[in-house]
């Protein structure tokens, strides 16, 4: 135990992560569902690595939500993941730690340059960088000022686009303003084959399955695996909402 803490001591990232981690396991009740994915998807890449197992079985829908969850992530290296895990947790529960002066090493150096790499500074940041970042403000700005239309349909090199990535955080909001953009493909099929109601389906989103089959969003359109957005559904109220 003792060289256990000397070793978390030694290296701020893995103190954060562990209490980030500890926290989690006592407050779920804090979270949404699509969150709690998202955790337990940077936990994994944190802790194995890429994902080694199978797809689980189409019945298996908890399993195969959090398999998903897990694979999305599987570019980031585990020092990222952690980084990334301990962000999101900032960002959801700004107040889970209140005392960390011992990570302030990592905080100031370690995080700012992942951040930088991803999201350089507020001039630069595209579409796709502020739906990450759940910046409503910053997406309708760039869609008034005719910013988003060239690109909206554009994959980045995680194979995703704008629409994906708003059904994947659960924002309805975002992707309700990405629906308004002339000439977005609600059907565009990411890097997997797969459609934004995939994505939301697959991670329990409802208000954001509901929005897109109201603007009319295919529900047959198989991806890669050929597996429909019921196929990938993340359980029964979900499938219900594709029936």
């Amino acid at each position: 135990m003792a060289e256990h803490m000397e070793e978390l001591m030694d290296n701020p990232l893995d103190a954060s992560f562990e209490k980030a981690s500890k926290f989690l396991e006592h407050s779920t009740d804090l979270f949404k569902q699509e969150q709690l994915l998202q955790f337990y998807g940077l936990y994994k890449q944190a802790t194995v690595g890429q994902c080694n197992i199978p797809k689980p079985a189409i019945f298996s829908m908890a399993a195969r939500a959090k398999w998903y969850a897990w694979d999305k992530v599987r570019d980031l290296d585990q020092n990222a993941a952690k980084e990334d895990y301990v962000r999101l947790m900032d960002q959801l529960a700004p107040n889970w730690c209140e005392n960390r002066s011992s990570e302030a090493a990592w905080v100031s150096v370690s995080r700012p340059q992942r951040l930088s790499e991803s999201l350089p500074d507020e001039t630069n940041k595209s579409l796709i960088d502020r739906i990450k970042e759940d910046d409503m403000d910053g997406v309708r700005a760039m869609i008034q000022q005719g910013e988003s239309s060239a690109l909206v349909n554009v994959l980045d090199h995680e194979g995703l686009a704008a629409i994906h990535w708003a059904a994947d955080r659960g924002n309805v909001d975002i992707l309700a303003s990405l629906l308004t953009i002339d000439g977005i493909d609600i059907n565009l099929r990411g890097g997997d084959g797969q459609t934004a109601l995939h994505y939301a389906s697959s991670c329990g989103n409802v208000e954001c399955l509901k929005l897109l089959l109201k603007h009319g969003a295919d529900r047959s359109i198989r991806d890669e695996e050929g597996e429909t957005c019921s196929d990938v559904a993340y359980n029964h109220v979900i499938k219900a909402c594709l029936m």
